[in-house]
């Protein structure tokens, strides 16, 4: 049914989305991030080492305990499945990775390492840039945080916890981060509560993405709610990823992008 539900919502996605390529954006400065970030291409020399670690833990058949706070579960997984099921894929972390470059974001701050593939991508940008990366299982943390030294990864600060617990504590108004990824759980009533404590500790220079807004009812319902707050001005839907601003000049209005 879930399968059926999302294969549904994309094909009505797919033919309510009109603004491609940033055409039928009236906003100069949407115009040019949807035509310079979302529709660019370019590959970077930074994609084809971080892809080469996704490869590795997709063969990776090494068994880990996890423990998913959605659920209150803990398992035993293969790190492989865990990579197959729970990382962004090539396509998404890069855009992330570009978004971040054409906004020259400093100060980035991720809920939900999973095995740090994501996170590579977001630190890589500028290695002066700091990014705070937050998992609630800290067996992927650990993945996470090897490869983060492996690669050498001094600006990657990962806090390992219940990120309920863990998120207002590690952020400041002093340096207020100017992007969020957020991919953690992906349940209603946390999502709302993250993106809560994430506006609490944000300028209007933040960009707040969210992971999987179509997910489930409760994501979907949570993803309208948030593009009707009154501090969000204008917001990109590209279906599996949604992408948030705060910038007081930009007319309120939800753009919907084939991606």
């Amino acid at each position: 049914m879930k399968i059926l539900r999302l294969t549904y919502l994309y094909i009505r996605h797919i033919l309510t989305a009109r603004n491609t390529k940033g055409f039928g954006v009236h906003s100069p400065f949407l115009f040019s991030f949807i035509r310079y970030s979302i529709m660019e291409k370019s590959p970077y020399y930074v994609f084809d080492t971080i892809e080469d670690e996704r490869r590795k833990l997709l063969k990776n058949k090494s068994l880990i305990q996890t423990t998913d706070f959605g659920t209150g579960k803990s398992t035993a997984k293969r790190i492989s499945d865990i990579a197959g099921r729970s990382l962004k894929n090539a396509q998404q972390a890069q855009l992330l990775f570009r978004i971040v470059r054409y906004l020259n974001c400093r100060h980035l701050v991720e809920l939900g390492t999973s095995l740090g593939i994501t996170t590579m991508y977001l630190a890589s940008v500028n290695r002066q840039n700091k990014v705070i990366t937050f998992e609630g299982c800290k067996e992927r943390a650990s993945i996470a945080r090897k490869l983060f030294d492996q690669h050498q990864f001094d600006n990657i600060s990962l806090i390992a916890g219940n990120i309920d617990e863990t998120l207002s504590e590690n952020l400041s108004n002093e340096d207020l981060p100017d992007f969020y990824f957020i991919d953690a759980n992906h349940q209603y009533e946390s999502l709302m509560k993250y993106f809560d404590t994430c506006l609490n500790y944000s300028s209007e220079k933040t960009i707040i993405v969210i992971d999987d807004i179509y997910w489930s009812d409760g994501m979907q319902k949570a993803w309208k709610e948030i593009t009707e707050n009154p501090a969000v001005t204008a917001t990109i839907d590209m279906f599996h990823l949604g992408i948030v601003f705060l910038k007081k000049d930009l007319q309120k209005k939800n753009y919907k992008i084939r991606f």
